[in-house]
C-alpha cells in the first residue's frame, strides 16, 4: 500500500470518528436538554390554548347573562329615618343599599324577590341607590338614584274659631284655621280646602248638647297633628 493510500484512509478513519462523535453529542442533547425544550415548548403551547379557551368561555358566558332587577316603589318623603323598600331580582347574588354614597347595607339573595329595611336617613334630601352583583359572571348593575326627604317635624295647626268649651244658641258655626299650604286638612273626617296660603274654613252643623269637633292636618311626611274641641248647643243660651 502506497504512502498515499495509507493517508486517505487515516483521514477518512477520522472523519468517521468526529462524526460517530457528533452523532452521539446530538443524540445526547436530544435526549437531556433538547427533550426538555420540547416538553416545555409543548405545555406553554398547552396552556396558550387552554387559556384562549378559558376566556372565550368566560366572554360566552358574560355575553349570554341574563340578570335584572326593580324596585316596587321608594317613598320621595317620610317622617322615619328608615325607610322599607321591596322588589324582585333575577341572577344577581348580592344586593347592595348606599345611603348619600355610603355603603349602608348588603343582603344575599336567595329568592326572586327582596323586602328590606334601610336606613338611618338625615333630615331633608337624602339620595339613594342599589347595585347588585354576580360574582359568578363578574356582572353588575346599579339603580337609578332616588331623592327621599326625611322630616318627622308636625305639621301647623292653628285654629283662630271657634273656642274650646265654648257654648253657644246657634245650631251651624264655622270652623277656622291655619296650616300650611300643602297639608291635607280633615274636620269630622270630612275633607277641607286648603288655600294657597294655608287657610282653612267650613261649617259644622252641631247637635244637641255637647258636640266635639275633631281637625286633623297632615303633611306630605306623613306627620299629623290633631286638635278636639268641645262646642256645646243649646238654644236657651
Amino acid at each position: 500500500m502506497s504512502r498515499l493510500q495509507s493517508h486517505k484512509n487515516k483521514v477518512f478513519t477520522a472523519q468517521v470518528v468526529i462524526a460517530a462523535m457528533a452523532f452521539i453529542f446530538i443524540v445526547i442533547f436530544i435526549f437531556t436538554t433538547g427533550f426538555k425544550m420540547l416538553l416545555n415548548s409543548s405545555l406553554y403551547i398547552n396552556q396558550f390554548f387552554n387559556k384562549s379557551s378559558d376566556q372565550k368561555t368566560t366572554t360566552n358566558e358574560k355575553e349570554s347573562f341574563q340578570g335584572d332587577f326593580s324596585i316596587d316603589s321608594i317613598p320621595t318623603a317620610t317622617n322615619s329615618a328608615k325607610i322599607s323598600v321591596s322588589g324582585s331580582v333575577n341572577n344577581y347574588d348580592t344586593l347592595t343599599f348606599y345611603l348619600n354614597k355610603e355603603k349602608d347595607k348588603e343582603i344575599p339573595i336567595v329568592t326572586d324577590s327582596f323586602s328590606i329595611e334601610v336606613g338611618d336617613l338625615k333630615k331633608g334630601d337624602n339620595q339613594v341607590y342599589f347595585l347588585a352583583k354576580s360574582k359568578k359572571f363578574n356582572q353588575e348593575k346599579q339603580s337609578e338614584t332616588y331623592n327621599v326627604v326625611y322630616n318627622d317635624d308636625k305639621p301647623k295647626l292653628e285654629i283662630s274659631e271657634p273656642d274650646d268649651q265654648l257654648k253657644t244658641n246657634k245650631q251651624e258655626i264655622k270652623v277656622i284655621g291655619k296650616t300650611d299650604k300643602d297639608n291635607t286638612v280633615k274636620i269630622n273626617n270630612l275633607p277641607v280646602v286648603v288655600d294657597y296660603q294655608g287657610g282653612f274654613q267650613t261649617s259644622v252643623k252641631l247637635n244637641d248638647g255637647e258636640n266635639k269637633i275633631n281637625i286633623i292636618v297632615e303633611n306630605n311626611f306623613g306627620s299629623s297633628e290633631t286638635k278636639t274641641l268641645t262646642v256645646t248647643y243649646q238654644k236657651d243660651y
